[in-house]
Order: structure tokens, then C-alpha cells, then sequence
């Protein structure tokens, strides 16, 4: 499909400390850059530690005060996020960004339901006047895949399904207007056939609305069938990105290959569990850093 001009959200050349330990910080992000537009699904794809996660944080101004930006900027529809005050995020995580969390039970209030839940998210997102009365809500409720609002309404959302609590999410977003969704591990919690599901409503998501979405995950499984375009991370950095097709058929680098294998289904394997060879790892830490410091030598020369 056709995108927008100008980018929705554009990241340019990120490098962060976060911490290591008592008193210890470590890079988190190095130089990284990437650009999504309206109506895209981008991929952030890497093993636990890469960064993946730590960039959707940034994003959504949740990344917490020990993470410090050493350089780079993050801007969404031209606007600096990095410059926002803590109040005008929480107004951004309302409306113009969404998030879709691994664990979506978290994003849910101990006590009170969905009814209350919805009530509140519409008001914060300034849509309170348009969506006042609960007939209104039916169409959305539609659109994600749930059939029966006047049922689900009244209960706590620890009550349902996770696929069902995902679209809930989905749908709120929706309501808000929300031009962004930052979603981790989107098919975390979920069977093969609700993940599937899941990824099927991302997909008519983003065409019925135009809503750039950036899904960060531990897995290369199945993304031809939904992204736009892939970024695999590695130690902080970006080891290699494209479309799923060139990423997936024609890797640059071994580790690539090999990271994809590691998430063979059990009942392919014959007998080893795959790894990451130390060749591959290798190859992969002496790419990263010599991508880094000839673009730092390129800043300051």
C-alpha cells in the first residue's frame, strides 16, 4: 500500500545509557535510525537485550529518568518528542500514541470494568463529548472482533480472554484517534490461532485507519505475512533491516540466518535445539561496532 510523504515517526541516529547496576550505566541504543509511515507496519526484532524493547519505551516516554539520551532525536509528525514536558506525554500516551503491552493485564486498574475503563480512556483522549453515550461504542466493538459489547462491558477485564483483552486495547486506541501503536511481543500470551487472529486485526488495522504501527518481538516467525519491513537489533545497534522477503531470503549476515532458526517449533527439531554460533555472534558484534564508530568518526572528522 501507498504511504504517506512525509514519515509519522522518524528516528534519527538514538544512542542512550541505561543503567547496568549499582551506579553503572552501559549503552543501550547506538546510533539508531529507522522511519515508519502512516499505514506501515515496522518490525523491531531481536533476542532478549538488543534494544528492541528499550526503543518502544523511548517512544512512548516510559523508558524512566535512569535512561539518558547521549545523542539523536525521535520526532513524530515533525514534532520533538524527546522536547515534551511529562505532562504533555501523558496527553501523547492518551491520544496520538497507543501501547499494547506483553502482559496487557497491566494496562488494566486492579478493580473496576471495562465499562469504567473505556469511560476514562475516552475522556483522557478528549473524546468525551463525541462518544458520550455507549450505543456509539458498538461500531468499534465490531470492527476489533467482538460481537457482543453488552456482555463484555460489565466485566473486569482479568475476567476475559488475553485475545480479548488485545482487542480491547486495539479498540480504545481507536476511539482516541491514535496515529501511532507501539505493541511488544504481539503475540505473547496467545495460542497459535488467537495469534493469528490477533495479527489479522494489526493488518486491517492499519488499512482501515492509516495508523503506523511498530511491533517489537523476540521472533522472525511468520512476519512476511504482516510487516512492511523488518529491523533486527543486536547488542543496541542495527545489525540489518528491509522488507521481510530480502531480510529473510537474502540476510547479510550469518547471525541473521541463524536467529531466525533458533524459533523452529519443537516438533521440527530431530534432535539439538538450534543456537547462535559464536562465529555468527562474532561477526555480528565486529559489524555493529564498526558501523558505530566510523558513523561517530564521520560526525566529528
Amino acid at each position: 500500500m501507498e504511504t504517506g510523504v512525509n514519515p509519522l515517526l522518524e528516528i534519527k541516529e538514538v544512542t542512550v545509557e541505561r543503567p547496568a547496576g549499582p551506579g553503572e550505566q552501559r549503552i543501550g541504543l547506538r546510533r539508531v535510525s529507522l522511519v515508519l509511515s502512516s499505514g506501515e507496519i515496522v518490525v523491531l526484532a531481536g533476542e532478549s537485550g538488543s534494544g528492541k524493547s528499550l526503543l518502544a519505551r523511548l517512544i512512548a516516554g516510559v523508558a524512566g529518568p535512569k535512561v539518558k539520551r547521549l545523542a539523536g532525536t525521535i520526532e513524530m509528525a515533525g514534532r520533538d518528542l524527546f522536547g515534551l514536558t511529562p505532562r504533555e506525554w501523558r496527553k501523547m500516551r492518551c491520544g496520538p500514541i497507543a501501547v499494547v503491552a506483553a502482559d496487557p493485564a497491566v494496562q488494566f486498574p486492579p478493580d473496576g470494568t471495562v465499562r469504567q475503563w473505556l469511560r476514562d480512556g475516552i475522556r483522557r483522549g478528549g473524546r468525551a463529548a463525541e462518544l458520550r453515550e455507549e450505543k456509539e461504542w458498538s461500531d468499534y466493538f465490531y470492527r476489533v472482533g467482538l460481537m457482543e459489547p453488552e456482555r463484555i462491558l460489565p466485566q473486569s477485564p482479568g475476567d476475559l480472554s488475553p485475545l480479548t483483552v488485545k482487542r480491547l486495547l486495539v479498540m480504545r486506541a481507536m476511539m482516541v484517534g491514535a496515529r501511532l501503536l507501539l505493541c511488544d511481543e504481539p503475540t505473547a500470551g496467545l495460542d497459535g490461532i488467537a495469534a493469528n487472529r490477533f495479527l489479522e486485526l494489526l493488518g486491517r488495522l492499519r488499512e482501515e485507519t492509516g495508523m503506523g504501527l511498530l511491533l517489537s518481538t523476540g521472533s522472525l516467525r511468520g512476519v512476511e505475512n504482516y510487516a512492511d519491513q523488518v529491523v533486527l537489533l543486536y547488542d543496541g545497534a542495527i545489525l540489518e533491516s528491509g522488507s521481510p522477503d530480502h531480510l529473510l531470503r537474502e540476510p547479510r549476515f550469518a547471525y541473521t540466518r541463524e536467529f531466525r532458526a533458533c524459533d523452529s517449533r519443537l516438533g521440527d527439531l530431530s534432535c539439538d535445539l538450534p543456537v547462535i554460533s559464536r562465529r555468527a555472534v562474532r561477526d555480528a558484534e565486529e559489524a555493529i561496532h564498526e558501523k558505530t564508530s566510523s558513523r561517530g568518526a564521520e560526525t566529528t572528522g
